[in-house]
């Protein structure tokens, strides 16, 4: 079953990549738990995030991104703050 772009369950209920077929996930209740994982600046986001996070907030703010292991596919990016916990849970059950 197609999840997303990316995405998609197979038979035996794996999460894995719609582009090369690498398993992401055990389960819809961890899909991204094999995922390749990057953190770095917030300012890495791109042209939109441009200000000094300190500006704003005390907490450390940071760009996060989650790739597929076999093809490098980009999965997931979120900016938050650094001292959340790392990735936030997602369930697609």
């Amino acid at each position: 079953m197609k999840i997303d772009d990316n995405l998609e369950t197979t038979d035996d209920g794996r999460v894995v990549c719609s582009h090369c077929g690498a398993e992401l996930g055990k389960s819809v209740h961890e899909p991204l738990s094999a995922a390749l994982r990057h953190e770095s600046a917030s300012t890495n986001a791109g042209p939109g995030i441009k200000a000094d996070p300190a500006l704003f907030t005390d907490r450390p703010i940071v760009l996060r991104q989650q790739f597929c292991p076999g093809c490098l596919v980009l999965l997931s990016t979120e900016v938050t703050p650094g001292d959340e916990p790392e990735y936030r849970k997602w369930t697609f059950a």
